[in-house]
């Protein structure tokens, strides 16, 4: 499993923090988004994509918890701006998401994932997988297709939950069940980044919202309001 990290981020969005990128191989065909989400979207995220596919960035799962134990304790990373998970296809690889909660000691790491963990053949496994990774301190945030999905995911109670919503979303809204949604910081303000805001960081009850962006943001919207399960 390829991946490259970035020590600093020049990623106007994250800020400078560290961030990392999974080869493709990670994204559960299971998924409404894959092959059109903003990863493949944008020129140079692509771009950068397609170099680790190919090996020419990055380096194996060994290498990769080398570096992430070199980031200093204490400091917010992302891991993968674009990938999902260790584990090819749908399944999450339990092993190695155990040891990068182990490398991530110290550290305020978190990530989302679209391994589906309500029905499928590794539901259970990626669940239990998880939430034992969300006890450990590596925060892993479920993601929604929509806001009745995100009542799905957050009824599972094994981790933070977040949800694709359309454009225009207002910054406060709530899911189907009355679960409060608050859109990104990073969308509402120019002046918020990942680095000073954490929200996605932490263990929460309420569920962020990410507003369909991109070339792409009409066709996200049409998939997100199609699909509901996972």
């Amino acid at each position: 499993m390829r991946t490259h990290l970035t020590l600093r981020s020049n990623n106007a969005k994250t800020g400078p923090i560290a961030v990392s990128s999974t080869e493709r191989a990670s994204c559960p065909p299971s998924c409404p988004f894959i092959k059109r989400c903003y990863g493949e979207s944008g020129f140079h995220t692509r771009l950068h994509w397609d170099k680790i596919d190919k090996g020419e960035r990055g380096t194996n799962w060994s290498g990769f918890l080398d570096q992430v134990r070199s980031i200093p304790a204490g400091s917010l990373w992302r891991h993968n701006q674009v990938g999902d998970l260790a584990g090819k296809g749908d399944k999450v690889d339990k092993r190695k998401l155990r040891s990068l909660t182990l490398a991530n000691r110290g550290k305020q790491g978190y990530t989302y994932t679209h391994k589906p963990v309500i029905s499928g053949e590794h539901a259970r496994a990626n669940a239990e997988a998880i939430e034992q990774a969300n006890k450990g301190g590596f925060v892993v945030n479920l993601s929604g297709n929509n806001p009745a999905h995100a009542d799905r995911l957050a009824n599972l109670g094994i981790a933070p939950v977040v949800t694709i919503v359309a454009r225009d979303t207002p910054d406060v809204s709530y899911t189907p069940l009355g679960r409060k949604i608050v859109v990104c910081p990073a969308q509402q303000r120019d002046d918020i980044t990942c680095a000073t805001c954490g929200l996605c960081a932490r263990q929460r009850s309420v569920i962020v919202g990410f507003r369909a962006h991109g070339v792409n943001a009409s066709k996200i919207e049409a998939i997100s309001e199609q699909y509901g399960q996972g």
